[in-house]
């Protein structure tokens, strides 16, 4: 099997594709989470995102991987309510600025925007591991793909690896109280839940190793 060794314009997009429509199958999930540590309305927000995202992708290609990170980043600002905008924007922000003019992205450049958009995540929601947030599960995807580079893996290893990263810090967040957002008025009553952000940022990583996978597959 010939592996994929960077990730591509076509591939960000199939990727973007696919977890838009995961955001908009699991929204309902996402509401009951967010029922229980906020206002219940993290998925209808990310499903607004992902429907404007999908209509947008109906237009031209973009010319480079910084261009398409940007417009995803701008649409998901314009479209989507609350805080999550604004995190889900920055992140998308901070892997253009890192891809740039690229068409095409290396293990280690998607390290460094992943890495790029944790920080912009944390300065944003002064949230740092630990406090029950997208942080949760983000920051072991990160620390996943840093030692992938260091180990040399191969972009669908290094992704599938950082996707279980994404996983098992989400389910931890069952078990943390929440101390950001409306979730820290709930004190103890807020664990027992796993976190809403946690669940769609583990679902951004799912739908990015499936991509790779099935753009490897494709190159058989």
């Amino acid at each position: 099997m010939s592996m994929t060794t960077d990730v591509t314009i076509p591939m960000a997009q199939n990727w973007l594709t696919e977890f838009c429509k995961a955001v908009i199958e699991i929204e309902d999930y996402l509401n009951e989470l967010d029922a229980a540590v906020g206002d219940g309305e993290h998925g209808s927000n990310l499903s607004n995102g992902a429907q404007a995202l999908l209509e947008s992708f109906k237009g031209p290609q973009s010319k480079s991987l910084g261009e398409f990170f940007e417009s995803v980043g701008m649409t998901i600002i314009n479209s989507v309510g609350g805080a999550s905008g604004a995190i889900y924007g920055t992140l998308f922000l901070r892997l253009s600025d890192i891809a740039a003019s690229r068409a095409t992205a290396s293990l280690n450049t998607m390290s460094q925007a992943f890495e790029s958009a944790l920080e912009g995540i944390m300065e944003l929601g002064r949230a740092k591991p630990g406090d029950k947030t997208l942080v949760d599960a983000l920051n072991p995807a990160v620390i996943s793909l840093i030692a992938s580079v260091k180990n040399s893996d191969d972009l669908q290893a290094a992704f599938a690896k950082a996707h279980h990263a994404a996983e098992l810090g989400c389910a931890k967040t069952a078990q943390m109280e929440a101390r950001k957002g409306r979730g820290s008025y709930q004190g103890e009553r807020s664990i027992g839940h796993v976190d809403p952000g946690a669940t769609s940022m583990t679902a951004l990583f799912k739908t990015l190793s499936n991509s790779i996978d099935l753009f490897s597959e494709n190159r058989d």
